[in-house]
């Protein structure tokens, strides 16, 4: 499915989108203020309409075109009034660190410069935007962490978001002790163990908020305790909560045919 958007320099609005697929979820639209957050995934921003600031925990204030945030770093894009893109890499479909070898620049643990940052913007703002295409224009594609092992783990929490991973049966499962599971885990995904499942856990549950169901009810059956437990760790991850987002009148294109 294609998505039809353009950011107002580029052409005529039509609506800010969030697109889901399997390895990534993106966001094109206007920046929305967010408070500063920390993804359980790492996450490209491109600014469409031109250089944003970066706000960090550790490295102040950076002006940039692109910038490429690890998992778990906490961040800010600062953009009023202009569109971005946000990808979120999700570690099943494909390394982060494909995307972070195309940044020219680092501060820290960001990455800065995208190579291909114009081109990004060009895809963005096309009159009929291709979410696999500005995947694959980030540098990422559909290639599965090099351990077979990790892999698997990761496919399993992606396609069972609701159920509760305990790593020591899991790194028994594969012939591995608990240690050394999780440290091959955050060096293969990018992200912790514990992180990856709160992510699935999001995603799902926003998704089928986004296909019309009670958000409440798509909470806890994504796995999370409570509804406010929900809400803190959507609100940790990406700066604002999941209502402001549903009620801000973004378009969902969830890749049904």
């Amino acid at each position: 499915m294609t998505v039809g958007v353009l950011s107002e320099k580029s052409g005529p609005v039509r609506s800010p989108v969030v697109w889901m697929r399997p390895g990534h979820v993106g966001y094109i639209g206007p920046e929305l203020g967010v408070d500063p957050h920390a993804p359980s995934v790492a996450v490209l921003s491109v600014g469409l309409d031109g250089p944003f600031v970066l706000e960090t925990a550790t490295h102040g204030e950076i002006h940039t075109g692109s910038s490429f945030a690890p998992a778990r770093t906490v961040h800010r894009v600062n953009a009023p009034g202009g569109w971005i893109l946000l990808l979120y890499v999700d570690p099943a479909g494909a390394p982060a660190t494909t995307i972070a070898d195309e940044m020219t620049a680092v501060a820290g643990p960001y990455g800065l410069g995208h190579r291909r940052e114009r081109k990004l913007v060009e895809l963005c703002g096309a009159a009929v935007v291709e979410p696999e295409q500005i995947f694959a224009g980030a540098g990422a594609g559909h290639t599965p962490v090099a351990d077979p092992r990790i892999s698997w783990a990761a496919a399993a929490i992606s396609r069972n978001p609701h159920h509760v991973f305990r790593a020591e049966a899991m790194a028994a499962d594969l012939g591995l002790s608990k240690t050394h599971f999780l440290r091959l885990f955050a060096q293969q995904c990018g992200t912790t163990f514990r992180g990856y499942q709160r992510w699935t856990r999001v995603i799902h549950a926003i998704r089928d908020a986004a296909a019309g169901r009670d958000l409440t009810r798509c909470a806890v059956d994504a796995g999370f305790a409570t509804p406010s437990h929900f809400s803190e760790t959507f609100h940790d991850m990406f700066g604002l909560s999941a209502t402001e987002v549903l009620r801000s009148g973004v378009r969902f294109d969830l890749g049904l045919p």
